[in-house]
């Protein structure tokens, strides 16, 4: 009966709201859940109002927008937005990890591969 109980336990969904930085006025959404088997997370991005023809890299970081963290799940699990002609680009990721419900987690988009330390937009993930 234990295990049974251990195993209802809920896992926790987040959501972020994606601000532009530094004036840009890329804007988005991000959802992330735990996968069916509870062992991993699967994240939708969505950004509107972004520059058509660039390609984004974008991450989970572990942290908060105004003091970041490491990314979660290694970065090759997460492939570049590409942001068609009308500024609007989505991406998805399934990590291999669980988020913990103790620590606090953001989402960020960069600029571009060659310039990832500029930030597009960003968003601290928080419980619905």
């Amino acid at each position: 009966a234990l295990l049974l109980f251990a195993l209802a336990k809920p896992l926790t969904d987040y959501a972020a709201t994606l601000i532009g930085k530094d004036g840009r006025k890329a804007h988005g959404t991000a959802t992330v859940t735990p996968t069916k088997d509870g062992t991993g997370t699967e994240i939708t991005v969505t950004l509107a109002d972004d520059t058509p023809g660039a390609t984004r890299p974008w991450h989970i970081h572990t942290g908060t927008c105004e003091q970041g963290g490491g990314v979660v799940g290694g970065g090759r699990a997460y492939a570049p937005i590409v942001i068609d002609n009308k500024g609007q680009g989505a991406g998805k990721a399934t990590l291999a990890v669980a988020l913990a419900d103790t620590t606090t987690y953001y989402v960020n988009i960069h600029d571009a591969a060659a310039a990832m330390g500029i930030i597009v937009a960003c968003g601290d993930l928080k419980k619905p």
